[in-house]
């Protein structure tokens, strides 16, 4: 059995998957193996898996005939992972030739269940003061966690980044993560879910300054990207993550120690909604619809108040929001006669009798355009699907 599984989701990465594959095959320390999970790929890199898995009996892989998401592609990969050790790889990046040697060495001789090493940041478009920037926000060392500190450390102190890249763990915990966490179709915000549940069963983490052991790899440049309505709601539906594990801490008795926590995630993911929300220069009916699905009515309200849309914040929030998603339009034009009317709205709800005021209850919240959670059907596909071959390619993968 191998020491260490290196976890590596691909979705149409093939400019970038030989450089990553390369860089593992030359590691000085040899007692490895990749699970490499397809995630649906259409631009030549199944392809290049397929080379690989040829050419060398330590890289097994899975292919998905259809894109599931990063979350279903690691399940799977760790579900399989035989090592003691699981370092997680993105297709875009590459490890330091003694990368493996370092991580493994340091979470033998702590005896930790996680361990934290040091990055090196790269991109094509050199910006140096925003890849110095992004460097200090992993930058964390001389940090000792334990217990239920973990989770607390990381997501209300901040003392480290969720992030999977640069940290060892122990399989064993790995493991019981991914076969208590939720199945859900993700494309954003991955690396925060499957965390959140491999730290809730970590006993011990330590970050330690070390070599880079990990580089980390900008395609094109350190940039934010502006989302289009179809990338929004991609983004948006990471809130559909937050009920699950809520769920999840509530069936173990740990949601009253954990609250802070979750609290915590919650307030995060919906900021980073309403910057992306700022990052939009035509904010139109669809995103503003979308938004108002997986989020509510009161936030996207609160967030049109407070970029100057609107003079008042209404006593019946609610109530204006279907007409606000009927009738909102980015066009500057229309914008004036969206104030006038909400100002008329205003004025008509202060003149109801509390009787009256009853025809401008809140209405029920937007019926949301979730996808069900994914069936058992991977899961036994998984159970059923020992390391028994080198390749396999899933052709009947569950509706999400």
């Amino acid at each position: 059995m191998p020491k260490l599984s290196i976890i590596i989701p691909v979705r149409d990465e093939a400019p970038s998957l030989k450089r990553c594959f390369d860089s593992i095959l030359s590691q000085s320390f040899q007692d490895w193996e990749i699970i490499c999970v397809d995630d649906g790929s259409t631009d030549g890199s199944t392809d290049i898996l397929l080379q690989y898995i040829h050419s060398d009996k330590r890289i097994h892989g899975t292919v998905f005939n259809r894109h599931l998401g990063t979350v279903l592609a690691r399940k799977l990969a760790l579900l399989d992972a035989r090592g003691d050790y699981v370092m997680f790889v993105d297709a875009d990046d590459m490890l330091p030739p003694d990368a493996c040697k370092t991580a493994v060495n340091l979470i033998r001789k702590t005896e930790s269940d996680i361990v934290q090493f040091d990055v090196l940041f790269e991109a094509e478009q050199k910006d140096e003061d925003r890849l110095d920037m992004f460097a200090r926000m992993f930058r964390s060392y001389g940090i000792e966690s334990n217990g239920t500190n973990i989770l607390y450390d990381c997501f209300v102190n901040h003392r480290f980044m969720h992030n999977l890249w640069n940290k060892i763990y122990r399989a064993e915990i790995c493991k019981q993560a991914v076969a208590a966490m939720p199945d859900i179709q993700l494309h954003h915000y991955t690396d925060m879910y499957l965390s959140f549940f491999i730290l809730f069963f970590a006993d011990s983490f330590r970050s330690i300054k070390t070599p880079p052991c990990y580089r980390y790899h900008f395609g094109g440049g350190v940039s934010t990207k502006i989302p289009d309505s179809e990338q929004f709601r991609d983004l948006c539906e990471v809130s559909r993550t937050l009920p699950l594990m809520e769920k999840f801490l509530r069936d173990r008795n740990a949601y009253e120690t954990n609250v802070s926590v979750l609290d915590a995630i919650g307030s995060t993911l919906r900021r980073d909604m309403v910057n992306k929300l700022l990052t939009i220069p035509t904010l139109t009916r669809e995103i503003i619809s979308t938004a108002i699905d997986y989020w509510g009515g009161d936030i996207i309200f609160d967030f049109l108040t407070e970029i100057g849309l609107f003079k008042y914040q209404l006593d019946s929030r609610l109530s204006l929001i279907p007409d606000l998603v009927n009738r909102f339009h980015a066009d500057q034009k229309t914008i004036a006669k969206l104030q006038s009317d909400l100002d008329t709205a205003h004025s008509k709800m202060r003149k109801m009798s509390p009787r009256s005021s009853q025809v401008l209850r809140s209405p029920a919240r937007a019926t949301s355009r979730l996808q069900p959670p994914v069936s058992s059907t991977i899961k036994q596909e998984v159970i059923s699907s020992p390391q028994k071959v080198q390749f396999r390619f899933i052709q009947k993968l569950p509706k999400i």
